[in-house]
């Protein structure tokens, strides 16, 4: 087995506790902002009394889903060029470090990336059909 270099080691152990907390945040903001965006949709549906009260400005709450939707989808994607970054920078170090049979195969792109960002998409897209069955078909049988 060959002699490990400490250095690169220690590096290798410190791009991968960055990408670590990355990729956690983006799960998080991922998860947190998606219950949010589904919590605030409901809104004219739950609170039915609410609804007749405000009447159309109970539009509100899927424009302001539809607007977190986009933020997180824009927050997020922001954070996904450095972690991109990060994996490819702790792939190829990592790659100096271990045995051929176990290198990472750099020329692949991970999948991760344009999956959350298709998710988020989604996300939008349905927030925005959210507020426009609300408009044209619910608010009117209120």
């Amino acid at each position: 087995m060959a002699r490990i270099d400490s250095e690169a080691l220690k590096y290798c152990q410190y791009l991968w506790a960055e990408y670590e907390y990355r990729h956690d945040l983006v799960w998080q903001r991922v998860f947190r902002f998606t219950t949010a965006v589904v919590l605030i949709s409901i809104i004219p549906y739950v609170q039915q009394n609410i609804a007749k009260l405000l009447d159309t400005w109970i539009l509100i709450a899927p424009v302001l889903a539809t607007i977190l939707a986009i933020f997180v989808l824009v927050v997020t994607r922001n954070e996904l060029g450095p972690l991109g970054r990060i994996r490819t920078a702790y792939r190829r170090k990592q790659n100096n470090l271990l045995d051929d049979d176990l290198k990472h195969d750099l020329g692949k792109k991970s999948g991760f990336n344009r999956l959350v960002s298709i998710y988020l998409s989604v996300l939008v897209v349905l927030s925005l059909a959210n507020g426009l069955i609300v408009y044209y078909v619910w608010l009117p049988k209120v």
